[in-house]
């Protein structure tokens, strides 16, 4: 096997339905160089067994394993037993309450740590103050670029001094988008013009703040690219990439969401948006499917549908993402 053959699994995230990982999840993982887990509320029952089997699972494992988690604070919190509450975004850069965030955060982060996870899915950058109903209500600093600077250089600082890595999302900006990509593929009226002047500017505060990863998402954008994001090699490897030069590995927003299916297959969607840019592909707890997209990017990959080069240039950033972990 070649070395990127070998890499295959290490662009991958998946889940699972069970509230442990079982024997043929630690055997797929395993077996297939899977790169690594991402956790939902029903993985931590309490933070003591989550910490327990979380090291037993690592150690069976014997390599270096991302262990993600989305913990905003607010309404989306994953953790929530032994962890400390925080408060969403939007109090505190409604308020700016910047000190009280950095506080409260860090002990976040701290807890975090101990339990075994390393990447935490944050900051949320893009530009919505409120609107109640919207997929990112509270979700979000501010829509003043300057403030969710401030946030965003903290969140980055205070979970790199606990040890976690980070994610900005969701590019290139849901703020002023329609539609929940949960449940539909959501939309953008904006040009690239509007898109570079508002809402790339948090993700380029961002990049400069030192974020490891960063996240796209299910969103059309008609003025943009015929292609939704999360399959434009214009937006993420023209864009992303190329313009605001990022260096780092980019992550698609679950693949399994009903708004990517608008898309395309998941196993589809999956090898278009990799051959677009995106170097880790992100599943959540349908563990079935991941396995049916594993497969079709693994016969693409020996038909040649997936260039040398893309694959060289996503296993190099994982390599440095899982280097940090290691460091």
């Amino acid at each position: 096997m070649d070395v990127v053959s070998k890499n295959i699994g290490s662009f991958f995230i998946v889940s699972f339905p069970e509230s442990a990982p079982g024997d043929d999840t630690l055997y797929y993982l395993q077996d297939n160089h899977i790169g690594g887990l991402i956790l939902f509320a029903e993985h931590c029952r309490d933070r003591t067994s989550l910490k327990s089997w979380l090291a037993d699972f690592k150690k069976t494992l014997g390599r270096p394993l991302l262990v993600a988690v989305d913990q905003e604070g607010g309404r989306v919190r994953r953790f929530t037993r032994g962890f400390p509450s925080l408060e969403s975004p939007r109090y505190y850069g409604h308020r700016r309450k910047l000190d009280r965030y950095r506080s409260d955060l860090s002990r976040i982060c701290e807890k975090l740590y101990e339990t075994g996870i390393n990447i935490n899915l944050v900051p949320t950058v893009d530009l919505l103050d409120t609107e109640e109903g919207h997929v990112l209500d509270t979700r979000t600093f501010s829509d003043d670029p300057e403030v969710v600077a401030r946030f965003v250089r903290a969140t980055i600082d205070i979970h790199h001094d606990h040890g976690l890595l980070t994610c900005a999302k969701h590019f290139p900006g849901l703020g002023r988008s329609r539609g929940d990509p949960h449940e539909i593929l959501a939309a953008s009226d904006l040009n690239e013009e509007d898109f570079r002047m508002t809402e790339l500017r948090p993700f380029k505060d961002a990049i400069e703040a030192g974020v490891d990863t960063v996240m796209v998402t299910h969103l059309s954008v008609p003025q943009v690219d015929d292609n939704p994001a999360i399959a434009s090699d214009r937006i993420i490897t023209g864009w992303l990439k190329d313009q605001l030069e990022f260096g780092g590995a980019v992550i698609t927003d679950d693949l399994l969401m009903q708004g990517a299916s608008e898309v395309d297959s998941v196993p589809n969607l999956a090898v278009r948006s990799f051959a677009a840019g995106s170097d880790l592909l992100l599943f959540g707890r349908q563990l079935k499917m991941t396995r049916k997209a594993f497969d079709r990017f693994w016969k693409y990959r020996d038909e040649g549908e997936l260039s040398l080069d893309r694959l060289n240039d996503a296993a190099k950033r994982v390599k440095i993402l899982m280097e940090k972990i290691v460091s």
